[in-house]
C-alpha cells in the first residue's frame, strides 16, 4: 500500500513498501525458477497452518494484528502500518510472531542466521517499532518453516534503536523522489510538443490529429498507411501530446532494431526542439553485454557485483539524464551512451537500462517487453494503465504473440543440464538437481515413446488432457520451485555450468513453469506436440556419452542443440492473449502498412469491437512515380520450382539488368534464393548476398553499401532482416523484384492453426497461409517510394499474383499490369520517368515489352 496525497501532503505506506522504497543495495539480484503466483500460494498455506496451531496451544495468541505509527519528514505526515502475523504474552512483554516460509531444508534452515534475511528481519523490527510508538515493551521473533520437509528455525529478534533514523532516511528517499517526479510532470505539461521535423508530409497533420482524438477517447487504433508515410513521427507526437495532458508514459514497440533507432532519432529531435522528455532504448541483453560471457551473476561477472551500489554511488540514472546524447539532446542518452557510461562505473549495461525505465517518459524496446509475459517489464505489467503503447509493424504482433505463449520442453537439455551437473565440478553438491533434471528427460522421453514411427516428420498432435499427463508436469513443477532459491544459493559460490555456457538447469526449470501455467490455462486453441528424434533411438534409455562439440555440452557428454524433440504446447488463438492485455492497456496505437484485411487483424487481436478505431491512409505519393508488373510465366509453387526455376532465373535476370540502380530481389526462403543465385547473369552488377544467422555488423555494411546507390543487386529473404523495418530512400533502392508470395512454410503446427482459424471463423487457409504470405509481400515491396521524389518500380514473378484470393491482398493503389518481357517494360518506365521528371539516369535504349492490367 502506497499511497501520497499532494493537496493533503499526506503518505500512506505500508510496512513491505517502506522496506521497498529507497535505493536497493548490494549485487544483481538472484535468478530464480519459481512461479511468484505459486511460492504465495505455498507461503499462504504455511501461514494458515501455523496460526491455527499457535491459537490453539496459546489462548493469549492474536493473528493479523494491524498496527500503526505516524511521522513528520519534510513537512509531510507519514501513516506507516502493517499487520503482523501474531501476537502473544511472555511475562512483561509482547512477543512479535512473524512467520516466512522458505525453500530451505531443515539443515540449511540450522545453518541461517538474521543476517541471512535482512528484510524479514526489518519487518520485525518496525512491529517491535511500532509497539514501541505506544510504550508498548515488545521483543520479536522470526519463524521460519520449510516448504520442503516442514521444519521450522526460530530467530530473534531484539529491537534496532536506531530504526527511527532508518524509517526517516527511507521516507525521505521516497518523498524526494516524489517531489521531483511531481515538478517533472509540471515542467511537461507547460511544454508544447514539437513536430519533429521542419514540414509535414501530405497528410501526416490529419494522422496526428487522428491519432489523438483516438487515444484521448481510450480507443483502439487500428492505422493502415504505406511506408515512408511518417507514421513514426505522427505516433509519437501524438502519443506524447496526450502524455502531457493525462499523465500517461509511452511505449513504442517494435521488434526491428533500425525502427527502434528511428523512434529514438524522433524523441531526440523533439528534445533538440524544446521537449522536456526522458526516453530509453531497450536493446538485448546479449547486445549490450560488456563481460566477457553473458552470466548475469556476481561471481561471473564484474558488473554484476555490487552492482546496486556502484549506480547509486556514481548517480548513473540522473548523470545519464542529464548528459543524453549531449547538451542539444539532454534527457535522450542513446544506447552507445548509456554502454559508455556503465562501462566507466563497471556495471551492467542491460540492467542500468532497466533502472532508467522507472523514470523515463517514453521506452522503445521490443515487443516481447509488453507482450510476453515471461519478460514483460514489471513497470508495464503492474501498471497496465499507466501506458500509452504503440506497436509498430503490427502485423508481426499474433504470431510474436503465439510464440510467447507456446512454451517448449526440449529432452536435449534435460539431459545435457542432468550429465552437467552429474558428471562437472562439485558433482556431489548438484544431486538433487541432476535427479531431477533426469526425471523431466524420463518423462518426456515417456511422451516421446507415443509417437508412432510413422508419423509424419516424426510429431504427434494431441489435445492437451489427451497428451499431457498434468499432474506429474504439476508435481515436476513443484520440485522445481522447491528446489529453486537452493540452485541459486549454491551456484553463487559454486557454479556448475562453465562460463559461456547457458545454465542449462534454469532454463530447464523455467521452461517446465512454463509448461505447467500453459497446460493449466490450456483450452481448445491448445495441442500438445510431442516430437521424436530426427533419428528415432532404438531405445528410451539414456544416450551414449559423446566427445562431440555442441552448444548443449557438459563436462563429458554432448547433446544436439538444434534436436526438436520433446514437448510444445502449441497455443492457436493470439486473440484471447491480446484481448485482454490491449483492453487493461491506457491506449494502444496498432500502425503497419499491411494491416488488411481488416477482419483479420480485427479478429486476432482480440479488439473490442466499440473500443476500435481503423484509419487507413492511401499512398500521397505520385501514382506514376511507381510501377507494378507482373509475371505469371513461371510457377514459383513448391511443386513446380524445379521445373521452372531456371525460367524464374531468367526473368529476374532480365529484369535486373533493366534497372538503372540499386535493385533487391526477395525470395521465399533461404533454400530458393540459394537455388535461383547462381543461375542469375547480371553482367558485371555486384551481388550482396543475405546468408543465414547474418550479423548485425554484416546487415549494417550491406545497407551502408545500398546507401551509395552504385547499382548493387541485393538477394534477400521475405520476412527478413531486408525485408521489414529498413529505409532505403532515392538511389539507394530503385526497384524490387519479388518471386513468390512467401506463404508459411508447411509445419505441423501451421496445419493445426489453418485448422483453428476454420473452426472459429471459416477462414482457414486464408488466415494461416495468404495473409502472413503477403504481407511479407507488402512489406518487401514498401522499400520503393519512401518520398515524394522517390520513383521505381515493383516486378512480382509467378503465377499465383493473378489469382483473385492472392491478388485481392495487394494494396488497391498498385494497379499492377501483366508483363511478359519485364526488363523491357522497365525501361520503358524509366525512360517515361526521364522525359516527364527529367532524371538523369542513363539509359540503354528502351524496349517494348507485352503488357495487360491484371483484373
Amino acid at each position: 500500500m502506497l499511497r501520497i496525497d499532494d493537496t493533503e501532503r499526506l503518505v500512506e505506506i505500508g510496512v513491505h513498501d517502506l522496506i521497498d522504497t529507497g535505493p536497493k543495495q548490494g549485487h544483481l539480484s538472484l535468478q530464480v525458477a519459481w512461479s511468484a503466483r505459486t511460492r504465495m500460494r505455498a507461503g499462504q498455506e504455511v501461514h494458515t497452518t501455523w496460526q491455527a496451531a499457535r491459537a490453539e496451544e496459546d489462548a493469549h495468541f492474536r493473528r493479523e494484528v494491524t498496527l500503526k505509527r505516524r511521522v513528520v519528514v519534510r513537512d509531510w505526515e507519514c501513516r506507516i502500518q502493517g499487520r503482523v502475523d501474531g501476537l502473544s504474552k511472555e511475562g512483561d512483554h509482547t512477543v512479535v510472531e512473524e512467520v516466512k516460509s522458505t525453500t530451505l531444508t531443515a539443515e540449511m534452515l540450522e545453518q541461517r542466521t538474521l543476517e541471512d534475511f535482512p528484510d524479514w528481519a526489518r519487518q520485525v523490527h518496525l512491529y517491535l517499532w511500532f509497539l514501541a510508538g505506544e510504550g508498548t515493551a515488545a521483543v520479536g521473533r522470526l519463524v521460519l518453516v520449510s516448504l520442503l520437509d516442514g521444519s521450522q528455525r526460530v530467530l530473534h529478534v531484539a529491537p534496532d534503536p536506531a530504526l527511527d533514523q532508518w524509517v526517516k532516511r527511507q521516507l525521505e528517499w521516497l518523498l524526494i523522489q516524489h517531489e521531483d517526479r511531481m515538478a517533472w510532470r509540471a515542467r511537461r505539461r507547460g511544454a508544447s510538443v514539437p513536430f519533429p521535423h521542419d514540414h509535414y508530409r501530405p497528410g501526416q497533420e490529419h494522422l496526428i490529429d487522428e491519432i489523438t482524438s483516438a487515444l484521448a477517447g481510450g480507443r483502439r487504433l487500428l492505422l493502415q498507411a504505406p511506408t515512408g508515410y511518417g507514421k513514426t513521427a505522427a505516433a509519437l507526437q501524438a502519443a506524447l501530446t496526450v502524455a502531457r495532458d493525462t499523465g500517461h508514459r509511452v511505449f513504442f514497440a517494435t521488434a526491428r532494431t533500425t525502427q527502434q533507432r528511428m523512434a529514438e532519432e524522433t524523441v531526440r529531435e523533439m528534445a533538440r526542439r524544446g521537449l522536456p522528455i526522458r526516453a530509453v532504448t531497450l536493446r538485448a541483453r546479449e547486445r549490450v553485454c560488456l563481460n566477457s560471457v553473458v552470466a548475469c551473476r556476481p561471481d561471473a561477472c564484474t558488473y554484476a557485483e555490487r552492482y546496486h551500489d556502484k549506480v547509486r554511488e556514481a548517480d548513473i540514472v540522473s548523470t545519464l539524464w542529464s548528459l543524453g546524447a549531449g547538451p542539444e539532446h539532454p534527457g535522450v542518452p542513446p544506447p552507445d551512451r548509456v554502454l559508455q557510461v556503465a562501462g566507466d562505473a563497471t556495471v551492467c549495461p542491460f540492467a542500468v537500462s532497466l533502472d532508467l525505465v522507472a523514470s523515463a517518459d517514453v521506452v522503445i524496446g521490443d515487443l516481447n517487453y509488453v507482450f510476453d509475459p515471461s519478460v514483460r517489464l514489471a513497470e508495464v505489467g503492474d501498471r497496465p494503465r499507466e501506458w500509452l503503447v504503440i506497436v509498430d509493424e503490427a502485423h508481426n504482433l499474433p504470431e510474436r504473440a503465439l510464440d510467447a505463449a507456446s512454451p517448449e520442453l526440449r529432452l536435449a537439455v534435460a539431459e545435457a543440464a542432468a550429465d552437467a551437473l552429474r558428471t562437472g565440478p562439485h558433482a556431489s553438491r548438484w544431486g538433487p538437481f541432476a535427479q531431477l533434471a533426469e526425471d523431466i528427460a524420463d518423462w518426456l522421453r515417456a511422451g516421446i515413446a507415443r509417437v508412432p514411427e510413422t508419423a509424419r516428420d516424426g510429431e504427434l498432435a494431441l489435445r492437451v488432457d489427451e497428451g499431457v499427463d498434468r499432474r506429474t508436469l504439476d508435481e515436476l513443477a513443484q520440485r522445481v520451485e522447491g528446489l529453486a532459491l537452493d540452485y541459486a544459493l549454491v551456484k553463487l559460490t559454486h557454479p556448475p555450468f562453465p562460463a559461456g555456457m547457458p545454465d542449462l538447469w534454469l532454463d530447464l526449470g523455467r521452461a517446465v513453469l512454463r509448461a505447467r501455467a500453459a497446460g493449466r490455462s490450456a483450452t481448445e486453441a491448445t495441442m500438445a506436440i510431442w516430437r521424436a528424434p530426427r533419428r528415432r533411438r532404438k531405445r528410451t534409455a539414456r544416450p551414449r556419452r559423446s566427445n562431440q562439440t555442441s552448444l548443449l555440452q557438459g563436462p563429458s557428454v554432448a547433446h544436439d542443440p538444434n534436436d526438436p524433440s520433446g514437448l510444445k504446447l502449441l497455443h492457436r488463438d493470439p486473440a484471447s492473449i491480446l484481448g485482454p492485455l490491449f483492453r487493461d492497456l491506457g491506449g494502444v496505437v496498432c500502425m503497419s502498412a499491411t494491416l488488411s484485411p481488416d477482419d483479420f487483424y480485427r479478429r486476432v487481436l482480440g479488439l473490442v469491437p466499440d473500443k476500435i478505431v481503423r484509419i487507413d491512409h492511401p499512398s500521397p505519393f505520385p501514382p506514376e512515380h511507381r510501377r507494378v508488373l507482373v509475371c505469371p510465366e513461371v510457377s514459383t509453387a513448391w511443386r513446380d520450382r524445379d521445373r521452372d526455376r531456371v525460367r524464374t532465373a531468367e526473368l529476374v535476370s532480365d529484369a535486373i539488368r533493366c534497372v538503372p540502380g540499386n535493385v533487391a530481389v526477395f525470395c521465399p526462403s533461404f533454400a530458393f534464393l540459394e537455388a535461383l543465385t547462381p543461375l542469375l547473369e547480371t553482367g558485371d552488377r555486384p551481388l550482396l548476398v543475405q546468408h543465414r544467422g547474418m550479423k548485425e555488423s554484416e546487415r549494417t555494411r550491406f545497407l551502408e553499401t545500398m546507401k551509395k546507390g552504385d547499382g548493387h543487386a541485393l538477394m534477400a529473404v521475405l520476412g527478413g532482416i531486408f525485408s521489414e523495418g529498413i529505409d532505403l530512400p532515392g538511389e539507394a533502392l530503385l526497384a524490387a523484384i519479388i518471386v513468390g508470395p512467401s506463404l508459411p512454410a508447411a509445419t505441423l503446427e501451421r496445419r493445426l492453426l489453418q485448422d483453428w482459424f476454420e473452426s472459429e471463423y471459416g477462414e482457414g487457409f486464408r488466415y494461416a497461409w495468404l495473409v502472413p504470405g503477403m504481407s511479407r509481400v507488402v512489406q518487401a515491396a514498401g522499400r520503393i517510394i519512401r518520398t515524394e521524389s522517390d520513383v521505381g518500380a515493383i516486378v512480382l514473378i509467378g503465377r499465383r499474383f493473378v489469382q483473385r484470393r492472392y491478388a485481392s491482398l495487394l494494396p488497391a493503389d498498385w494497379a499492377p499490369v501483366r508483363s511478359v518481357l519485364p526488363g523491357a517494360d522497365l525501361l520503358d518506365h524509366w525512360a517515361h520517368l526521364h522525359q516527364s521528371l527529367a532524371e538523369p539516369h542513363t539509359l540503354d535504349e528502351p524496349g517494348h515489352g507485352e503488357t495487360e492490367a491484371v483484373g
